[in-house]
């Protein structure tokens, strides 16, 4: 996390945002939520993680605001390319635990081996997503599932 989160009480022992892992609000301070590389989840940091965990705290605000209970949950969802060659990568998607959790049918995309699909999807369909989609605020296919 960077120095001025370490730094500060928001905090953990390990100088990551101290939130619960599943609501993503802070340990401490009920009026803050933590989401990203600054987080203490046990879950890789990457932008597909941010993607499942910007809708939770997006809903959790809102349940808050209202009155209501923090009722969405963050599963621990990750994905990681593995570039294993050329043409081929294995598009790991995991939750906390380690749990596979392939977003698209095994039949379509098997996340334990190296296919040329999967390798065109982190070639031409995810930097748009990225660039076009989430850097502007634009999700379609993520909803915050409540517990």
């Amino acid at each position: 996390a960077p120095e001025f989160i370490r730094n500060s009480p928001l905090a953990d022992a390990a100088g990551w945002i101290d939130v619960d892992p599943s609501t993503l609000r802070h340990k401490r301070y009920t009026n803050v939520w933590g989401l990203g590389d600054a987080v203490n989840t046990a879950n890789a940091k990457t932008a597909a993680a941010v993607r499942k965990q910007a809708p939770v705290v997006a809903a959790n605000i809102v349940a808050d605001i209202q009155g209501e209970a923090q009722s969405y949950q963050y599963d621990g969802y990750g994905s990681c390319p593995l570039t294993v060659e050329r043409g081929k990568i294995v598009l790991a998607e995991f939750a906390y635990g380690g749990k596979l959790k392939p977003t698209l049918p095994t039949w379509i995309l098997e996340g334990r081996q190296p296919t040329a699909l999967a390798w065109h999807m982190k070639k031409s369909l995810l930097p748009a997503l990225y660039w076009r989609g989430m850097l502007k605020g634009h999700e379609l296919l993520v909803r915050p599932a409540k517990a």
